[in-house]
């Protein structure tokens, strides 16, 4: 019946269709059984579209890591101003994190730089520009599977990603695993068209932006090139090409074309791991002042770390924690991207007639193809859950798949419904009524579940940013000059102090040293957490003496020697060993960040400091989500008037005189 249809809607002209299906049903059946007239976006409109929810979660969203903060803005922050806070991944005794990934960044934010007059502004340019990067390799990826694997497909791909909960945190992220997931996008936009012998345009391409979201970003990420590798040695993909004119010139399959491919691969390994690596290391010495290679460092500390030492030390989770991850971030999609490769090989069962070919082999070998296809997703899937220690950035790598697994989940599921349904005498519109419903159902569920989570981390969490962005209103009325300060002479007059603003036991929620005032520097106080803090970074900053009608002056200049990147400071360990010269005496602080929690019990080290009217005053309070005293579910996705919530206060306090 389905080769029927086919054969009928391919060569019969339109008028006689419409004659025997009527308009509507030969529409159905065209729709159904053919790809014609199926709509998709266009590059620009897709790359559009994506922006403007890029460009929300720039503006709205939150950060969700301590890591992105302390680990990537602290330091940029330290090269665009001269200080903010160091970890111990930056001391030159470990070096596994590299300065030529913030050099890239901070050198992007320079240029931003030029037409801003404060540097808050700064951060959310920068935002905006992770936006832009990431809405490009996305639509670049959706155009792709449009083109090479089918239209329907990367209708279901864009729909995944526009709505995705998970997309809105990682676009925006200053993470290298956000970095890396934008070079999977455009690699992956590149590997998903067939191989071409007689070009190495391919090859190189996707290797390139594999090694540079490997050694620039995330070391980690190079594994989801492997199907890539094999693919490019067992299938030799086009038998041809074309001219200058678009006419097909067939070409002759060398008898050798493995041995080329693989010389080929290696050629292009070489060459962009060499190329790659060598600014890498010269950038990390500028900074270090010590030869090392960082990618290295990365995979020896996570992978042969040693007793007490790796990643399990910062925490550990069950083997279902990216299952859960997933749903939140996800939801129907990732489950159906879960399910992609049993589908597969369903389809490759039930399907398998209307594959050319009588040999097994022929048969089988279109699956092969979209198993490798498929194959990403499980090979990150299958080595992070294997690790204990888990966290949600680490899955944004398989992002691009998860769309991609889940779209082609639901085209076999579409075909395999239409089956049915025409085994039960279902007419052609009715069985293109039935996919096109089941498609567009399940795409709702996950919108609405999407749009749900979205809002849930955005509203319930957005207090830290904006009671931080609250301590600018401590500034003048009338200053005009100066507007990275407080105290708008600080820059011109050494004998004007720094202000001290201190945190506690909501260390983990500071959104970065580009929401605090250049004279204002973080401290902290000490609470119930026990593990190590980061430490300031050796002021890249120097004092100016000079002598003007007899009178010696002094003021502050920045010194631009980095000197605070290659130096050892004392009380930095790989064990996560808690270091007691971090902290500083709660009398010493002018302003004091700190969240009240009433349903959480009060101790001598993390006191109630808002009801001590005493000795501090409220400047200003935000309510944020107690998620530890707050129902599971209700907590996780955001639903107008829904129960089991618990909320508390996220306060700036400043000190009574």
């Amino acid at each position: 019946m389905t080769c029927t249809y086919r054969f009928v809607v391919r060569l019969l002209p339109p008028c006689i269709l419409a004659k025997l299906f009527g308009r509507n049903g030969y529409r159905a059946a065209r729709d159904l059984l053919t790809e014609a007239g199926t709509f998709s976006f266009s590059m620009k409109s897709a790359f559009r579209l994506l922006l403007i929810a890029r460009c929300t979660s720039a503006f709205f969203g939150v950060i969700q890591d301590c890591d992105e903060v302390y680990n990537y803005w602290e330091p940029m922050h330290y090269i665009h101003y001269g200080t903010g806070m160091q970890t111990w991944e930056y001391s030159p005794e470990f070096g596994i994190r590299t300065w030529a990934y913030i050099l890239i960044h901070a050198i992007v934010g320079w240029i931003a730089g030029i037409v801003t007059s404060h540097k808050l502004q700064i951060f959310f340019l920068m935002r905006i520009i992770f936006a832009a990067a990431s809405a490009y390799a996305e639509a670049r990826f959706y155009r792709t599977v449009t083109e090479e694997i089918n239209p329907h497909v990367g209708r279901y791909v864009f729909v995944t990603l526009f709505f995705s909960a998970g997309m809105f945190n990682a676009s925006t992220a200053f993470l290298p695993s956000s970095f890396a997931m934008v070079t999977t996008f455009l690699a992956f936009s590149y590997s998903l068209r067939p191989p071409i012998q007689f070009s190495d345009k391919r090859t190189f391409r996707v290797v390139l932006l594999v090694g540079i979201g490997a050694l620039l970003g995330w070391p980690f990420s190079a594994v989801v090139g492997i199907p890539f590798v094999v693919e490019e040695i067992l299938n030799y993909g086009q038998d041809g090409t074309v001219d200058s004119h678009g006419h097909p010139v067939p070409m002759i399959r060398p008898a050798n074309w493995r041995f080329q491919r693989v010389v080929r691969m290696a050629k292009a390994v070489a060459m962009c791991g060499v190329g790659i690596s060598v600014p890498i290391i010269l950038i990390d010495y500028l900074f270090y002042r010590r030869l090392m290679f960082v990618p290295l460092n990365i995979v020896l500390y996570n992978v042969f770390g040693g007793a007490n030492q790796g990643p399990d030390i910062f925490g550990t989770e069950p083997w279902y924690f990216y299952i859960l991850n997933g749903f939140l971030n996800f939801n129907v999609m990732f489950l159906l991207a879960l399910a992609s490769g049993p589908f597969a090989m369903i389809a490759a069962y039930v399907d398998r007639e209307r594959l050319p070919g009588n040999e097994k082999l022929a048969a089988a070998w279109p699956y092969v193809l979209l198993a490798l296809k498929l194959l990403p997703f499980y090979i990150w899937f299958t080595i992070f859950t294997v690790q204990p220690h888990k966290e949600e950035r680490f899955l944004y790598v398989a992002y691009p798949f998860i769309a991609l697994n889940a779209a082609i989940s639901i085209f076999l599921v579409r075909g395999w419904i239409s089956r049915a349904a025409r085994r039960l005498g279902a007419s052609v519109v009715v069985r293109a009524s039935i996919i096109r419903y089941v498609a567009f159902s399940i795409l709702l569920v996950y919108m609405i579940i999407s749009v749900s989570r979205i809002l849930a981390v955005a509203i319930r969490y957005r207090a830290p940013s904006q009671i931080y962005s609250a301590l600018w209103k401590q500034r003048a009325v009338d200053q005009l000059v100066n507007l990275d300060y407080l105290q708008e002479n600080y820059p011109y007059d050494t004998s004007i102090g720094d202000i001290t603003l201190c945190v506690g036991k909501e260390w983990h929620r500071f959104p970065s040293s580009y929401f605090v005032p250049n004279d204002v520097r973080l401290e902290y106080i000490k609470s119930e957490f026990d593990g190590m803090l980061p430490k300031h970074f050796v002021p890249d900053i120097k004092t100016v003496t000079f002598e003007e009608e007899g009178k010696v002056n002094t003021y502050r200049k920045r010194a631009y020697s980095f000197e605070g990147a290659r130096t050892v400071q004392d009380g930095f360990n790989s064990y996560n060993k808690e270091d007691h010269s971090v902290y500083v005496n709660v009398d010493q602080c002018d302003y004091l960040i700190d969240a009240d929690y009433p349903l959480r019990p009060v101790s001598t080290r993390e006191p109630r400091y808002m009801y001590d009217e005493k000795d501090w005053e409220v400047i200003a309070c935000e309510p944020i989500l107690d998620a530890i005293s707050s129902n599971r579910l209700t907590r996780s996705f955001y639903v107008p008037g829904s129960k089991g919530l618990a909320w508390g206060d996220y306060c700036l306090l400043k000190r009574r005189s």
